[in-house]
């Protein structure tokens, strides 16, 4: 469960930074809720598909590597 919560956060970290740099390089405003709502998506897909590509490459006897 932990997992999960810090790969979220720090989607949402990363999309704010990503967000308050690239809104002026586009021209286009800066929506916080916006931004909260795709790290989190983003924080999430990152936290369910990292574990199943790094057991493929490591061989152990995780439930992921079945």
């Amino acid at each position: 469960m932990g997992r999960y919560i810090v790969c979220i956060v720090w989607g949402i970290i990363f999309t704010f930074i990503i967000g308050f740099i690239g809104a002026p390089l586009t021209q286009s405003t800066y929506n916080p809720v916006t931004l909260l709502i795709i790290g989190a998506v983003f924080g999430l897909l990152f936290s369910l598909t990292i574990p199943k590509i790094t057991a493929k490459s490591y061989n152990d006897d995780s439930a992921y590597n079945k």
